[in-house]
């Protein structure tokens, strides 16, 4: 059987009905380039049963060979492409505990209600404004990933506690194109991904996740990647953090 150091899947998720899923696997070994164990075409999650871990996973690998690579590897890191939390005044609201007086913001971004301090942090930072989960249809992609990953105990880094086995992070692959969302990655990405997948479709952002998922797996030791960017002390944990590749 073979083994890798490290594996990072990266899922692009596609909605409780959407038709729009992809997932990709990558692994790496050290000393050696990276090897892409498959990437998915865009597929549905059949609401004919409860879906698994292995009903997402196998669209992209093909093989139980392939699938057993991936449960074997000692580090393994889901990169998923959609909130993981939501906002703390938000959760607060919808619990009926005080919150402050409700001031009408001047921005949206600054609605505590819409945005946590991770995408606030981005704003600032990046000039990138991601949709809000719950002010936009993003929420339909939010709570079928977090549905899943607590089903499956999967637990979410920095929200829950690190521990041995699967973990998943919250990721975002628009912070890896220069020129938008359904634009390509900087050529330095680009020519890791394979040639047959196309710049701007769910199966590219998901293999972003990967590389993103797979250099969180391999402790940030995996020479062919950029760094990656990890939250700032006073981030809150409870609102997760969006994991992106550092500049180089």
């Amino acid at each position: 059987m073979r083994m890798f150091d490290a594996i990072g899947l990266g899922w692009d998720v596609g909605g409780w009905q959407g038709q729009s899923q992809a997932i990709a696997a990558v692994g790496w070994r050290r000393g050696e380039p990276l090897q892409w164990l498959g990437i998915s075409t865009a597929f549905r999650l059949s609401s004919r049963s409860t879906p698994t871990l292995t009903h997402l996973l196998m669209p992209a690998l093909r093989s139980e060979e392939r699938l057993s690579w991936v449960l074997s590897a000692p580090a393994v890191t889901l990169g998923v492409d959609a909130p993981l939390a939501f906002p703390r005044a938000l959760c607060a609201l919808l619990q009926g505990q005080e919150t402050a007086p409700p001031l009408i913001p001047e921005r949206e971004i600054d609605n505590p209600y819409a945005y946590r301090e991770c995408e606030r942090w981005l704003h600032q930072h990046y000039g990138k404004k991601p949709l809000s989960a719950s002010f936009d249809r993003l929420g339909n992609n939010a709570t079928l990933a977090m549905a899943l990953l607590r089903r499956w105990n999967i637990p979410i880094v920095p929200v829950q506690p690190y521990r041995e086995g699967m973990v998943a992070i919250e990721t975002y692959p628009a912070l890896a194109k220069p020129n938008g969302r359904r634009g390509q990655a900087t050529s330095a990405l680009h020519a890791l991904l394979p040639e047959a997948v196309m710049a701007g479709s769910d199966p590219y952002d998901a293999a972003l996740c990967a590389l993103m998922a797979l250099q969180h797996a391999a402790g940030g030791g995996c020479d062919a990647l950029p760094s990656l960017v990890f939250a700032p002390p006073e981030m809150p944990k409870e609102e997760g953090w969006i994991y992106h590749f550092a500049s180089r």
